[in-house]
């Protein structure tokens, strides 16, 4: 029986860099997937756009940190055209082969601006942007990192900061062991998932780094199946 009470920090196979270019693009393409009909799309789309609403934006700017192939930013793009919303999403990844291996769908999409750099030395000169958003990355940190992480975004962002990750929880860590073969391709995805559902934070845990990143106004919220979503305003 796995243990539960806390986090178990291991490295996961996509992060490695030594798989084939082809068993990477199956596994990106198997969380696309996931994002879009396990509710991670759905979730930070509603958020994200709850917060545009309320404050009556008609043009805004988003930078999406750890973006993987980018599909989370094409949804946000994809969104906003529905709405006759102006935006300029700003993707950005650190594995240059993630972008690199989806590049000519990304060259599509003229309001994407993806790049590859490190989240903790994001090479920009006093970068602002409206919205700050991050899914399913947290959990890749320890809980020095993401409190640093956390405090970064918060200096990026004019308006909000959304993050949103699993919680852990046996029931999708035990779900995900006896059914992901269903729905996934890549053995990659199968390893990486189980260790991502291990090392994700707890609610209370994710508000508790909150507060020490020092963020005055936020709330963390629970979302179907097992999601939590971290919501911080930066009153400007």
């Amino acid at each position: 029986m796995h243990d539960f009470s806390s986090r178990i920090l291991r490295p996961e196979l996509l992060d490695g860099g030594q798989l084939h270019d082809e068993e990477v693009r199956r596994t990106l393409l198997d969380l696309r997937w996931i994002n879009r009909y396990f509710g991670t799309r759905k979730v930070l789309l509603r958020a994200l756009a709850s917060e545009i609403s309320r404050r009556g934006l008609t043009e805004f700017t988003v930078l999406d940190v750890a973006s993987g192939s980018c599909d989370l930013p094409i949804a946000v793009i994809h969104w906003a055209q529905r709405r006759k919303l102006k935006t300029q999403v700003f993707a950005l990844e650190y594995q240059h082969r993630h972008l690199g291996l989806f590049r000519r769908e990304l060259m599509t999409y003229r309001e994407l601006y993806p790049f590859c750099a490190d989240a903790f030395r994001v090479p920009l000169l006093n970068p602002k942007f409206d919205f700050v958003i991050c899914s399913h990355f947290l959990h890749h940190l320890t809980e020095e990192q993401a409190v640093e992480l956390l405090s970064r975004m918060s200096t990026w962002a004019r308006h909000v900061v959304i993050v949103s990750d699993h919680e852990r929880h046996p029931v999708p860590y035990y779900f995900f062991r006896l059914f992901s073969r269903l729905f996934t391709t890549s053995f990659v995805s199968r390893t990486d998932g189980l260790i991502s559902l291990a090392k994700s934070f707890r609610k209370d845990e994710l508000e508790k780094t909150a507060e020490r990143a020092g963020l005055a106004r936020y709330r963390v919220e629970r979302h179907w199946p097992f999601q939590l979503i971290l919501i911080s305003d930066s009153g400007r």
